[in-house]
């Protein structure tokens, strides 16, 4: 089991970052045990103990209450099975005491708790059905927002992201249980302990497809999966150890079984050191790694931007300047650099400076940022290093300084000028011109001081009629564009395509019958 859980590279990657996810799988595995001593000793000390640990599960995250919920489902069944009254005062006496040992340590727990302890309760479980932030995720190559994810997107996650012999132990556990449980063989105590493990693992998943709660970066929320379905893996070694086939020797099968199993986990273990210390992007031959730039175009990545510190040891090597002004982009805040460049040595650690005051050297940025339906990527400063993992670029290196790049990229930029500011400006904000072009909208400064190209900054576009227009823009969820810029020629300059809907009232012109302006331009920057 220990294996299998060590071998699991999602889950044993942010066990280093991920203080939450984590360590809630991690007392789920605690819980577990608590529960099956339960089972087998049927004492009410038993009970006691796992009451207090689902209570503690729960208060680190309120989806602990499933445990608590499924191990009280088994006591009312064992009530009702049970034949004699002394058997079923048993049942209720520990049930009592499982339930009141978890609800007095949920309370003393968790203050937020104390004041209105049935509402506060039921507020948590509400935000974990329906949670009030917002994002857009990636997911099978178009993005969707994280309270409206398809059906699919919890149970895919798991499947792709297991080690091929992880998944398939798991599945044959389910089989192996359900046969046990439909002979009745074996002993009452392990037999429900292994539908716990069951029921742990396929209730959130029935539920997430029946009722969709919201969910973001993948499926981190639902890594305690990965405990009871490993869990079943060990139903499947101890079924397959004890299945027999005329003409066989005994102990055959279990012995194939046994030696598969260690040659799949050595593929994992291996996969695991070659990703190494990205095992947080594994995905299996199911998600088609072998297609260039394909799971990055179809899945999250780096969701979390742990390959900048990788970004900034390839700078202090191929940087020539002493010191190295830095931009975040896209959603790599400037937090995000400020922690990462603390983990180098103090010597490297101060060529790094965050200068608002001159121009950036270097931009660091992952695949992470994904406009809603409908409103397209920003424009991006020009790339000069990628990081890859399986052929897909998690990360780049890009620069407003187009004397770094090809001339060829230079010319580029400067046909983009010529076409963007070929005609009149339609708005004007933040000392920007704004301007359209076919379908693209361009932010244009013609005398670009150091220190003005900040990184990202947003170009906002309004319609000044809000009450007639805001309804749409709201349901559409654009309020802007996240603008990336170059700096050349002593201009600056970004562009972004524009959505159906706001580029048709773009095109209506500058003006309204009622002579205002149909468009108003705000430029600020955003550290």
């Amino acid at each position: 089991v220990m294996l299998l859980f060590l071998l699991s590279p999602r889950l044993y990657a942010h066990s280093f970052f991920n203080s939450k996810d984590a360590a809630f799988a991690s007392a789920f595995v605690m819980a577990l045990l608590f529960a099956s001593r339960a089972f087998d000793k049927d004492s009410v000390g038993a009970y006691r103990g796992c009451g207090a640990m689902a209570g503690l599960l729960a208060h680190l995250r309120i989806m602990g209450v499933v445990l608590f919920a499924v191990v009280l489902v088994f006591r009312a069944w064992a009530w009702f099975r049970a034949e004699r009254r002394a058997a079923r005062r048993q049942v209720v006496a520990t049930t009592g005491v499982f339930a009141l040992w978890g609800g007095l340590v949920l309370f003393i727990s968790l203050p937020y708790l104390w004041g209105d302890p049935t509402g506060r309760l039921a507020e948590m479980v509400t935000v974990l059905a329906d949670h009030p932030n917002i994002v857009f995720e990636l997911f099978r190559g178009q993005v969707f927002p994280s309270a409206a994810l398809p059906w699919d997107y919890l149970p895919r996650w798991f499947v792709i992201s297991q080690p091929p012999v992880t998944l398939l132990l798991g599945l044959l556990g389910l089989v192996a249980l359900g046969l046990a449980v439909g002979r009745g063989v074996g002993g009452s105590a392990e037999l429900r302990f292994g539908v716990l493990l069951a029921t742990c693992f396929a209730l959130p998943l029935v539920a997430f497809v029946l009722l969709r709660p919201t969910l973001f970066d993948g499926w981190r929320h639902m890594h305690f999966l990965q405990v009871p379905f490993c869990l079943l893996a060990i139903f499947a070694l101890a079924w397959l150890r004890g299945l027999s086939v005329r003409g066989l020797p005994k102990g055959w099968i279990g012995g194939a079984a046994g030696a598969l199993t260690a040659a799949g986990l050595s593929v994992a273990a291996l996969e695991m050191a070659q990703i190494h210390p990205h095992q947080y992007l594994y995905f299996n031959f199911l998600a088609d790694r072998k297609t260039p730039e394909g799971l990055r175009k179809r899945y999250e990545t780096d969701y979390w931007n742990m390959m900048l510190r990788q970004g900034y040891e390839w700078l202090l090597k191929e940087a020539p300047a002493a010191a190295i002004n830095m931009r975040p982009r896209g959603v790599a805040a400037l937090a995000d650099i400020n922690r990462n460049v603390q983990i180098l040595p103090a010597a490297a650690r101060n060529r790094f400076t965050h200068d608002p005051s001159r121009d950036p050297d270097f931009y660091l940025g992952g695949n992470v940022f994904h406009p809603p339906p409908g409103v397209p990527k920003a424009f991006f400063p020009p790339v000069i290093h990628r990081f890859q993992v399986y052929n897909n670029t998690i990360m780049t290196v890009s620069t407003p300084d187009l004397s770094r790049v090809d001339p060829a990229v230079a010319v580029a930029y400067r046909a983009l000028h010529r076409a963007a500011t070929a005609g009149e400006p339609i708005a004007r904000g933040g000392g920007f011109d704004v301007y359209l072009y076919g379908d693209r909208l361009a932010w244009v400064k013609e005398a670009c001081e150091p220190g003005a190209l900040m990184l990202p900054f947003w170009l906002k576009f309004y319609p000044v009629d809000k009450g007639r227009l805001i309804g749409l823009l709201k349901e559409r969820g654009y309020a802007g564009t996240n603008a990336n810029g170059v700096r050349f020629d002593g201009k600056c300059l970004g562009a972004a395509r524009l959505p159906d809907f706001a580029l048709a009232r773009a095109r209506l012109g500058q003006s309204v019958p009622d002579g205002d302006p149909l468009w108003e331009a705000e430029a600020s920057f955003d550290e």
